[in-house]
């Protein structure tokens, strides 16, 4: 796979592009189903392609974008539409507390290629390896 050049994403580009790759990680791991949507519509290289970007030491977030775009274009000519991109709405994590006392913490991409938080261990399904745990101190600090 070449790694082509290609100009810098914006913030709210990578943040976005950041919570497509949790939402394609969440399908890939739910059994199967994607990847038999994806042989039907002969592009089961596309997913294979976005698993070793996610993976890659050398990570290329505009290429990830395009071969996210690439997914959605050939799942909706399958009648899925939005596989990736991101549900806009708002919730607390589930178990994670504001206040004092204790510690709170949340497992998330180990890869740090995506937005997934959850407060109990889960995998992360395109570089099948657990969930990364992390410790929230309340102060706005956290893993880059």
């Amino acid at each position: 796979m070449a790694n082509r050049a290609s100009p810098a994403l914006s913030q709210e580009a990578l943040v976005e592009l950041a919570e497509r790759v949790e939402r394609l990680c969440r399908e890939h791991g739910r059994g199967g189903q994607l990847v038999a949507l994806l042989e039907e519509a002969g592009a089961e290289d596309l997913l294979g392609e976005a698993v070793a970007l996610a993976t890659s030491a050398d990570y290329a977030p505009a290429r990830m974008r395009e071969v996210l775009d690439a997914i959605e274009g050939k799942l909706a000519g399958q009648g899925v539409h939005g596989l990736t991109r991101p549900d806009r709405a708002f919730s607390a994590l589930p178990g994670v507390r504001s206040g004092t006392g204790g510690t709170a913490s949340a497992h998330v991409c180990p890869l740090s290629r995506c937005t997934r938080g959850e407060a109990g261990q889960g995998r992360c399904a395109l570089a099948d390896r657990p969930l990364e745990a992390v410790r929230i101190d309340g102060s706005g600090r956290g893993r880059p």
